[in-house]
This record gives structure tokens, C-alpha cells and sequence, in this order.
């Protein structure tokens, strides 16, 4: 009886040890996929950081880019303003029309005084604190007389301030650098054309296509 109780008693200890062992196997495989879980969203939360991140600098970097692109195209449209009032000068120097010359100085000057040399690259700024007040000087001068003499003698040294500033802000379109051989009593002169044509404002309608293109600015 005693062997039998023995028998028993094993058996019941037996079978508690396997029904506890699942148990703390379950346990342990849980907590297991606790911890893998939260690995994966921690992984998740990092990523999705990165990627915020990223798009962030993007965004600051696109805009950055986009400023400046837009000050640049608002710069080189100034500047084109500036040569449309020139060309349009010597077109008329070119027809001796002294009236419609001193418009075009008048629309050059007010183009002229209203770029804001602060607001420009460091190269082009330093050009334009150099020869805005000089072109500003020559404009003032051709639109305060209809005389084409006296227009012609200023349109030369506005001429020359004009190369030298398309030499370091380059026009869209090729701009061509022109002679006249006999201006002054054959001392010369120099313009600036958007046509290759000779197109002569020294002269004008009594030698029209004296002279020749020296230089091609582009």
C-alpha cells in the first residue's frame, strides 16, 4: 500500500513539473515578442524621425535655393532694363533725334537709380558702386538737352562705363561692341549694339553704317 501511495505521489509531482514548464516557456517566448515589438517600433519611430528629418533640410535647402535664384533673376532683369534703356538711346542718337534721345535718358536714369547695389552679389556690387554714379552722371546730361552734340559727347563716356559693367553682368543676348573711326575728327568712339549691323549713333542718318564690331560681349 505504502509502495502504491509512493507511485502516486511521483506521478502527481511528475505531472505538475510538465504543466508548469509550458507555462514558463509561454512566458518567456511573450516576453520575447514584447521585446522584439517594441525593437520594431522604436525602429519605426527612428526612421520616421530620419525621414522628418531629411525632409526638413530639404525643404530649408529647396527655399534657400529658390531665394536666391529668384534674387538673381530679379538682379539680371534690373540690369537688362538698364541695357533696354541704353539700346533704345542709341537708336536714337542714330535717327539724330534729340527729343526721343533724352526720353530714353530719362528711362535709363530711373532704372539706374533704382538698383541697390546691398542687394547684389559681392563682384556684381562692387561693379555697380563703381559705375552707377558715372552712368547716372551721363543720363542726366543727354536728357537735359535735345542737341545731338552735345548728347553724342556724354553718350561716349556712357558707352565706355557701359562695357565695362557688361563685362562683369553678362546680358542674355549677345551685345556687340562697336567703333566709329572718325568721330571727333577721327578720334573715335566706341558703342554698344544688340543688332551685329552697324547701326551708327556718332553720325547718324549721314554715315549710318560707318564703323565696325570690335568685340562680341555674351
Amino acid at each position: 500500500m505504502k509502495r502504491i501511495i509512493l507511485i502516486v505521489v511521483a506521478a502527481m509531482t511528475l505531472a505538475a513539473c510538465n504543466n508548469s514548464k509550458p507555462n514558463h516557456t509561454n512566458a518567456a517566448h511573450t516576453a520575447k515578442e514584447d521585446e522584439e515589438t517594441s525593437a520594431a517600433t522604436d525602429k519605426t519611430k527612428a526612421d520616421t524621425a530620419g525621414v522628418a528629418d531629411t525632409t526638413a533640410k530639404t525643404v530649408v535647402t529647396e527655399t534657400a535655393a529658390k531665394t536666391k535664384t529668384d534674387a538673381a533673376v530679379a538682379k539680371d532683369r534690373s540690369f537688362e532694363e538698364v541695357y533696354s534703356a541704353y539700346f533704345e538711346l542709341k537708336d536714337a542718337l542714330a535717327r539724330d533725334n534729340g527729343q526721343t534721345a533724352q526720353q530714353a535718358a530719362k528711362k535709363m536714369q530711373a532704372v539706374v537709380a533704382k538698383i541697390d547695389a546691398t542687394k547684389l552679389e559681392t563682384a556684381t556690387a562692387a561693379a555697380w558702386k563703381q559705375y552707377q554714379r558715372k552712368l547716372a552722371f551721363d543720363t542726366e546730361h543727354i536728357a537735359g538737352i535735345d542737341e545731338n552734340g552735345h548728347q553724342r559727347e556724354h553718350f561716349v563716356t556712357l558707352s565706355k562705363n557701359m562695357y565695362a559693367l557688361l563685362k562683369v553682368v553678362k546680358p542674355e543676348a549677345p551685345v556687340y561692341y562697336q567703333h566709329c573711326p572718325m568721330y571727333n575728327e577721327g578720334k573715335g568712339a566706341h558703342w554698344l549694339s544688340k543688332q551685329k549691323a552697324i547701326d551708327n549713333p556718332y553720325l547718324g542718318k549721314s554715315m549710318p553704317t560707318c564703323g565696325s564690331t570690335v568685340e562680341t560681349i555674351q
